[in-house]
């Protein structure tokens, strides 16, 4: 019943991986109705330009659009590795289809600097705020558009190469310090809520577990029957549960001390959690020294081979009890009872709880069914 809280680590790759993923289709949609804007308006405003070499040089760009449309990156990739090549290899085609639109708009007309620079900021900024979370695959897009635009400045438009490279690295530099401060700040928020998923599992954990034993607690046990009784009044399945009592455990304290008889309950409980093993399985502390063992799709027979297995193990364990009147080791007392029909969990437990204490009033360290 222990649920696991992720690690950050863990849990930063899968933030960093849905982020991703979404930023992906984000770009694919700003570039798709950037692809569209572009068309109609060379066509409008050229209207004696080629129209299929103008649709046949935005091909690629639409093409990668509406691929980042449909597919699904966060599928199909193993989570615990730190391996974003699918969004390498998408981002890269993104970025040279948009180096090549770039080309389109200049090679149509030399006048097109002020679009074509408009044009490379918008999608230098997008890919900034779409891409923050990987440092490495910021720098993609980042260097590959930063640099088309200074060979842009100084072999289109006759600019000194000094300028557009100051430039370049200037932004470059405040891009990446950007994403420095964004960084802490996001992984600062996953942290916060890896925390709180934990404090959350704690507190569950409190909540359904005994603290001594580490095994469910009534409360949680409780539960988890009524739902298998629930499964079983559907299926027709059998179901059988198993209400043990430690003999003579008022005598064990008292003879050996709070401490030893604390000692005994957790042995206990790890022998029960070695003998029960089934997923749907569960084992509680179901009182003082009581203890219950549920047992789904296991009819009476089966039961009582589970019940004659721990009365076999605790033998073999042989904690001693100085002051029983079974023997000189920890015995169990065992009722065992299979679930019918119409039976309700008060009744279940109470046919169990009869059946215990009829070993318990006849002979000790014995099972009864």
């Amino acid at each position: 019943m222990q649920t696991k809280t992720p690690t950050f680590e863990f849990q930063l790759h899968i933030e960093t991986q849905q982020y991703l993923a979404k930023s992906c289709r984000w770009l694919s949609v700003l570039s798709f109705i950037l692809t569209f804007v572009i068309f109609v308006s060379i066509v409008i405003n050229n209207p004696d330009k080629d129209i299929v070499f103008t649709s046949l040089s935005l091909t690629p760009i639409t093409l990668i659009s509406l691929f980042g449309l449909i597919h699904n990156f966060a599928l199909s990739e193993n989570l615990q590795v730190n391996n974003y090549k699918r969004f390498y290899a998408f981002i890269f085609a993104l970025v040279l289809c948009w180096v090549l639109v770039c080309n389109l708009f200049l090679f149509q007309a030399l006048s097109a600097q002020t679009t074509v620079e408009s044009l490379i900021h918008l999608i230098l900024i997008s890919f900034v705020v779409a891409l923050f979370p990987s440092r490495g695959l910021l720098i993609v897009p980042v260097l590959i558009i930063g640099a088309y635009l200074v060979i842009a400045r100084v072999f289109f438009f006759s600019i000194d190469l000094f300028i557009p490279v100051i430039k370049m690295l200037s932004f470059f530099a405040v891009i990446i310090s950007g994403q420095q401060v964004v960084e802490k700040w996001f992984r600062k928020a996953v942290f916060k809520d890896v925390e709180n998923q934990r404090l959350v599992s704690e507190l569950n954990q409190l909540a359904l577990t005994d603290s001594l034993t580490k095994l469910s607690n009534r409360r949680h046990f409780d539960s988890m029957l009524n739902k298998e009784i629930q499964h079983s009044e559907r299926t027709g399945l059998p179901l059988s549960i198993i209400l043990m009592d430690i003999d003579y455990f008022k005598k064990l304290n008292d003879y050996l001390g709070h401490q030893r008889g604390d000692e005994c309950l957790v042995e206990l409980a790890k022998l029960l959690t070695k003998q029960i093993k089934r997923p749907r399985d569960v084992c509680a502390r179901y009182g003082g020294e009581e203890f219950i063992v549920l047992l789904p799709e296991t009819d009476l027979s089966g039961a009582i081979d589970v019940a004659n297995n721990i009365k076999i193990q605790l033998s073999q364990m042989a904690f001693k009890h100085p002051d029983s009147l079974a023997s000189e080791f920890v015995t169990l007392s065992q009722g065992v009872v299979q679930w019918h029909s119409g039976m309700t969990l008060e009744r279940l437990v109470k046919h169990a709880d009869d059946k215990l204490y009829e070993v318990k009033d006849s002979s000790r360290n014995n099972i009864a069914h």
